[in-house]
């Protein structure tokens, strides 16, 4: 318990900041936002101080956490307090925003009170809205706040209207606040020198009137003498949705598997990327028809507002981090160099936490690690490619979870790309096969997840859906996108592209699965082995 007096805000100055500090880094472990669980902390300070808005009694930290590793990120951290009954509310209706007790001390006399996580305070939040509106900017110990708005800020919150916040449930790399169901306010937790792509995309859509992305209303950024402007957070229109296209797909997925309970199933199954980009030029199986039921259509309609997306980013105007590049072969050996820094780090972490996977995973997971020189072809074959495809500005963390879908169609959100990847990495520009990959991998995980979730083992029927969503989603792309400048030429060119950028974010979901959930490390593990022993059938 932290001690302070006369006032809480004491708690952030002398031996009360020195006490924080070293509970923070428990804390901020508790955190779905902080992106350091799987590094060792060295220390946390705080990097600025600011008051947000001016007359308010919440106060917004920029904390340094520094690793023992020597590397060091920047978390934004807005905190309040609170007293008496008021902090026990806080305990008993909102413990995720509870952040320490403390004590504090005024004429004689001693009161309790709870330092908490401002998003959580209505009254903060709502000026915050008004802060949005004037454009406000605040100064703080170091740099300041600045905020600003779109011409799309007036339609979405018109002049006298008093919306209602709310603290949205799910949290990845930033936290929402949702007002009234007519915009989202989204505060990215961890800062980096330089416009969010959420942001640098979301302006460029929103000006061009693309109607498959919420609309931007306004950004928060931060700038201090000695850094680069980061983005703090992007107040966008309110979708209204019947959830994510990840909900929707296991609740087709069940369906699926109730439908296909009592049969067998066939050799429908291609597992390799190429054998899916044939199958794009022909009808649906009855089968495949009757049992995928309506899914296949709305993936055909993902798969057209995908490449309606890729299309508009290609052709923004007047703006040189958007102009279409060549794939050159520069491009391609940066690429393969990265892929092959890719899967050394993720065997490693691979063997480095071998004996704690369930016995199966274990098996898969040596079984993989045998393979790595077919791994290292895929990339290879990335370096040696010949094909001429246009390098653009992607959503770069493409899968179904930032996809909402309405009911009867879907709008695509969250363009900041991998958190866990340096922003100037998510800002380059890459062959729009990078999100279909994407796509690709969260079609292929959506069967194992639901039975996973269901407690049961792996079907064979698993890759009789997820072959048929990926078809379809990309008989969708090719509807819009074939013949344009963002698709290959030939169906090799495309195939090695996708099968590279297929592996990468499959290695990728390796490592996350590692740090994050090892029970579900089979998931990718089967990808990439399918993958492989498709490959290597496919080149004999």
């Amino acid at each position: 318990m932290l001690t302070a007096k006369h006032d809480w805000g004491r708690l952030l100055e002398g031996d009360g900041a020195a006490d924080l500090m070293r509970a923070l880094p428990d804390i901020l472990q508790t955190r779905r936002w902080f992106g350091g669980k799987a590094r060792r902390v060295a220390g946390v300070r705080i990097v600025d101080s600011i008051a947000v808005p001016f007359d308010s009694s919440s106060i917004l930290l920029l904390l340094g956490v520094e690793y023992r590793d020597a590397g060091t990120e920047i978390y934004s951290f807005p905190v309040t307090a609170v007293f008496g009954e008021d902090a026990e509310r806080v305990r008993r209706e909102i413990p995720p925003a509870a952040i320490v007790p403390f004590v504090l001390k005024t004429n004689g006399t001693t009161g309790t009170g709870i330092l908490y996580d401002a998003l959580w305070n209505r009254v903060f939040t709502t000026e915050l809205l008004a802060a949005l509106r004037n454009e406000a900017r605040f100064q703080g110990a170091v740099g300041a706040v600045r905020a600003s708005v779109t011409a799309a800020f007036k339609d979405l919150v018109p002049i006298g209207t008093r919306l209602d916040p709310r603290v949205m449930g799910a949290e990845q790399s930033n936290t929402s606040v949702a007002y009234d169901g007519q915009v989202i306010l989204k505060l990215y937790r961890r800062l980096e020198e330089g416009i969010n792509p959420d942001l640098e995309i979301g302006r460029a859509l929103t000006r061009m009137q693309f109607p498959f992305v919420p609309a931007l209303a306004g950004a928060l950024e931060y700038q201090s003498p000695s850094r680069e402007v980061s983005t703090l957070g992007v107040l966008q229109r309110y979708v209204e949705n019947a959830g994510d296209a990840w909900t929707w797909s296991l609740e087709a997925v069940k369906e699926f598997f109730t439908r296909v309970s009592s049969r067998s199933p066939d050799n429908h199954a291609t597992g390799d990327t190429s054998s899916l980009l044939q199958l794009t030029g022909e009808p649906y199986p009855a089968r495949v028809c009757h049992l995928m039921d309506g899914y296949l259509e709305s993936a055909e309609r993902l798969g057209q507002r995908t490449a309606q997306l890729h299309l508009a980013l290609s052709r923004v105007q007047d703006d040189p981090a958007f102009a279409p590049e060549p794939l050159t072969p520069d491009y391609r050996q940066g690429r393969y160099e990265a892929a092959m820094r890719g899967v050394a780090s993720a065997l490693a972490l691979l063997k480095d936490r071998m004996n704690l996977l369930p016995t199966g995973a274990q098996e898969q997971a040596a079984h993989l690690c045998g393979l790595r020189p077919a791994l290292e072809d895929i990339f290879g074959a990335f370096r040696n490619v010949n094909t001429p495809v246009s390098l653009i500005r992607c959503h770069g963390d493409y899968h179904l979870g930032q996809v909402l879908f309405t009911g009867a169609d879907f709008v695509i959100t969250d363009f900041e790309g991998e958190p866990a990847r340096p922003l100037a990495e998510r800002r380059m520009k890459r062959p729009p096969l990078v999100d279909i990959a994407g796509m690709v991998r969260s079609f292929q995980y959506v069967p194992f997840a639901f039975l996973k979730g269901a407690g049961l083992p792996p079907s064979p029927w698993c890759q009789f859906w997820s072959d048929g969503a990926c078809v379809a989603f990309l008989k969708g792309y090719l509807s819009a996108a074939a013949g344009s400048e963002l698709w290959p030429r030939t169906n090799e060119g495309v195939g090695l592209l996708l099968d590279a950028y297929v592996a990468e974010k499959a290695l990728y979901e390796l490592q996350y699965e590692l740090n994050n959930r090892p029970d579900w490390v089979d998931i990718p593990l089967h990808g990439l082995s399918a993958m492989l022993k498709m490959r290597e059938q496919s080149q004999r």
